[in-house]
């Protein structure tokens, strides 16, 4: 882990009580987590010693690669894979599945390290993970840290509720966000049925807001109106035992109800009890999802909506269930993109379609690097395991020992070092110059301890469309401390309407900013940072998304900096 360079022993001689500094300088570039140094001080025939924690934390993101095979019955297959990354942050897992392969490792690997803890994606990162147990074969470890994931969870959301009863966007929004509210009370009602408990009054608070929103809701023939959102708020009434027939009506016999909406809607009529009314709309309604202009307010695509749809029709038992199953997988085990509202719905889809559906058993045995043979016998249709893996190359034997077809996909998960980060732009431009407390631009490769400076970021939406939910990140080097990111008191360029964010997120070493970008618009944010500790740091890039479109980020590579005496 950790390494001393030059002395490890230093002298140090007083003639009176004194106190004097000495200093060690220490390598942490092959650490990784938590390590731990030791001080020890003797002289006078006494001695002393302490621990010092050090967290070591490699901000480059994760990168994953698949490779995916079929073995059919009594089929043998071998693959070849070689870990990367920095040591201590590449994993290796095995997913086999009777199934279409769909990803579903990597997919919600994605959703449980996606940074940002807004409502809409605490609950999404946890979400497909309430059916994991139903549908996988997997550890007893593996299943402890998903239920410990899931309560973290649901006493996380219990906080975002607001005096209403809604749910806010953020932690301490004062009003609630719409499609948020539905969703989040969603997973906990669904959480609930499998034995998790809410916090204390959330349940009786969210129904009264979801049953006054639901008959406040009025369509409008004129502008855009939020159906869907409607029909999912109606179905979560239904799926509390508290179904608001009336305004499912009316919103039924609203002339141009959108196809999304129609689904949702025929969902929260089969729980009310109604099947013959949820058929009969389930049959008028297409199966081609388009993508709307309008899909931001409810954080939706296309592919969202399917998985909603693909919901219904689990529930509904609707024929053409395989066939949208069959296309949402596939899209899941492509390379696209997806945001997190995308990936998690469409997981819960999959989850709930292959509960209902039962699983083909799997009879499977794999050796790794010709060590012990592993098996792998199950009556689930997914079982997924651990690989212990040795650095470089690797390789697995997987024999099939039944006669059906098996999808075996081998993951491989790891940091980069610094410097190896990729830089990548689309739809934003960033800039980040640093100037002392005058204003005037100087250099940060090399600060002397104690000078204070203050980062500009500045960034730019560079094409001609409105852009929403941008997350926008930059961590410093340790041997910085943040000071002010508020600049109450200099400078005026953060307190200004341009430059505010919807919601600021404070750590000991990053800042995030979220907020929107009009047309052609460049915010900047302004933080105080002061150069504190002697030592050679890396200076990470910044990185902006926009995270439900993925035609705007940005990543810029990072620097090696200097604090000298």
């Amino acid at each position: 882990g950790i390494s001393i360079i030059g002395a490890k022993t230093q002298m140090l001689s007083f003639d009176k009580p004194d106190e004097k500094m000495v200093y060690f300088e220490l390598d942490v570039s092959k650490a990784e987590g938590i390590a731990k140094v030791e001080a020890i001080a003797s002289g006078n025939r006494e001695k002393s010693s302490f621990e010092v924690e050090i967290d070591v934390e490699n901000t480059n993101p994760v990168s994953n690669k698949s490779t995916t095979e079929i073995l059919e019955g009594r089929g043998t297959k071998v693959i070849d894979f070689s870990t990367f990354g920095v040591l201590g942050s590449n994993y290796s897992k095995i997913e086999l599945s009777t199934l279409p392969p769909m990803n579903f490792t990597q997919r919600l690997q994605y959703l449980i390290q996606y940074p940002h803890g807004c409502v809409e994606q605490t609950t999404s990162s946890v979400f497909p993970q309430l059916f994991l147990a139903d549908i996988f074969d997997m550890p007893v470890q593996q299943k402890q840290e998903i239920q410990k994931n899931i309560q973290a969870a649901i006493n996380r959301l219990g906080k975002f509720q607001t005096t209403d009863g809604g749910v806010g966007y953020w932690i301490g929004d004062r009003n609630p966000n719409d499609w948020g509210s539905s969703y989040a009370g969603h997973f906990l009602l669904e959480a609930e049925k499998k034995g998790y408990t809410l916090p204390l009054t959330f349940k009786n608070n969210w129904i009264k807001y979801q049953q006054k929103q639901a008959r406040a809701w009025r369509p409008s023939y004129r502008s855009y109106t939020n159906d869907l959102a409607q029909a999912y708020r109606l179905y979560t009434l239904a799926l509390v035992g508290k179904p608001d027939l009336s305004s499912m009506n009316r919103l039924k016999e609203f002339s141009k109800i959108s196809n999304d909406a129609k689904w949702r809607l025929a969902a929260a009529y089969a729980l009310a009890g109604q099947k013959e009314v949820a058929k009969a709309m389930s049959n008028t309604a297409k199966l081609n999802f388009k993508t709307s202009e309008y899909n931001y307010y409810t954080y939706g695509s296309a592919d969202r909506n399917r998985a909603m749809a693909l919901e219904t029709m689990v529930l509904n038992n609707n024929s053409k269930k395989r066939e949208i199953a069959e296309y949402i997988a596939k899209e899941l085990s492509s390379n696209r993109w997806m945001s997190t509202q995308s990936t998690a719905y469409s997981l819960l889809a999959m989850a709930k379609m292959v509960e209902k559906g039962g699983g083909k058993a799997l009879n499977i045995s794999y050796q790794l690097n010709n060590g012990k043979t592993i098996k792998v016998n199950t009556k689930s249709a997914i079982a997924i395991r651990d690989l212990g893996i040795s650095s470089g190359a690797n390789q697995i034997t997987i024999n099939n020992d039944k006669e059906n077809t098996v999808y075996a996909r081998v993951l491989t998960s790891g940091i980069l070092p610094f410097g190896e980060e990729l830089a990548e732009s689309r739809g934003f431009n960033v800039d980040v110059s640093y100037e002392d407390t005058k204003g005037n631009r100087i250099d940060i490769t090399q600060l002397s301890q104690g000078t204070s400076v203050v980062a500009n970021i500045s960034i730019t939406n560079l094409k001609y469309e409105y852009v929403r939910d941008i997350a926008l990140t930059q961590t410093f080097p340790s041997g910085w401390e943040i000071i002010n990111t508020r600049f109450t008191d200099f400078g005026n360029s953060s307190s200004t309407k341009d430059n505010k964010a919807n919601y600021t997120d404070i750590r000991d070493d990053k800042v995030r900013y979220y907020f929107d970008l009009g047309r052609n618009k460049t915010k900047t944010f302004k933080i105080e940072l002061n150069a504190s500790y002697l030592g050679q740091y890396y200076l990470p890039g910044v990185q902006a998304e926009a995270m439900y479109d993925n035609d705007f980020f940005v990543r810029t590579k990072g620097k090696w900096i200097e604090v000298v005496k």
